[in-house]
């Protein structure tokens, strides 16, 4: 009896060990409400950068193009490299040019096809890169370009350990590709007034080594008329973060507006429901 009475006691005893220390492993490994609000946030924020490169590129081509091919010298330099077909967009030590923004450092465009041409797949990489202050790393790529059943320009954007960087040093890290639909100023030579249509899913990695996947589920709407007048690109639509490594499933959802001109977006998680100025 005393031998089963001791059995029994130990049992127990190992049972409520382990208890505690799955709960002490899932408090480690949990952050707080706060840096799950911030990751959703910086997520939201600098996957803009993204789709600032690709319309800083859609200039210095129409550039290119209007006037034949030579030199776009509206803040940036670009030389052009016919060999290698690479065009390279150097930004020096910085200056203010398309929608306002301060870029630095260089954005080299690899084309497989003509040099300039918009409808050539691209590769895009950086050096030294910074668009108002953040960092920007990594690699954007564009392809299958086509004109889709409704009459628009679609492409696949593609992001591969595309990293933006803040200026305090939280960073976000994008992986996969999503689908850009050009839905309104195609082919009249002005990129201020090009409205995309944003769909799919990626995935990222946050400051503190958390994992996530964004989810578009209502199509993201970016306005680039409204940068032109300093505000937000993306004026509509609304993504959800579905999984957070280190956090139970559970509400978190960014919408980017219902079309206004704004620098406000609005976060809503499981806890509540708060508004952002995006400081672009």
């Amino acid at each position: 009896m005393k031998i089963k009475f001791l059995k029994s006691i130990l049992t127990v005893a190992v049972v409520s060990f382990a208890m505690v220390a799955c709960e002490r492993d899932e408090r480690f490994s949990q952050g707080s409400d706060e840096e799950e609000e911030q990751a959703v946030e910086s997520a939201s924020v600098s996957d803009d950068a993204s789709d600032d490169v690709l319309e800083v590129v859609g200039q210095v081509e129409t550039q290119m193009a209007a006037s034949g091919g030579r030199t776009y010298a509206s803040c940036a330099t670009v030389t052009k490299d016919k060999e290698n077909k690479i065009i390279t967009i150097d930004f020096g030590d910085g200056c203010v040019g398309p929608y306002g923004r301060e870029r630095s450092g260089k954005i080299f465009v690899a084309y497989s096809g003509i040099v300039g041409d918009s409808l050539s797949n691209r590769i895009i990489t950086f050096e030294n890169f910074f668009v108002n202050h953040k960092g920007v790393t990594g690699t954007v790529e564009l392809r299958d370009i086509e004109i889709n059943d409704a009459g628009n320009l679609q492409s696949t954007k593609k992001l591969v350990d595309l990293k933006i960087t803040f200026p305090n040093g939280e960073y976000v890290v994008y992986n996969g590709s999503r689908t850009r639909e050009l839905i309104s100023g195609y082919a009249d030579n002005d990129p201020s007034n090009n409205v995309y249509r944003i769909t799919g899913s990626i995935s990222g990695q946050s400051t503190t080594g958390r994992s996530f996947t964004q989810e578009i589920t209502t199509p993201i709407i970016a306005n680039w008329a409204c940068a032109a007048e300093g505000n937000f690109a993306r004026v509509s639509g609304v993504v959800e973060m579905t999984k957070l490594n280190g956090y139970v499933a559970r509400k978190r959802i960014v919408n980017y507006g219902e079309g206004e001109c704004d620098n406000v977006i609005t976060i809503t998680t499981f806890r509540r429901t708060f508004e952002v100025t995006v400081a672009d």
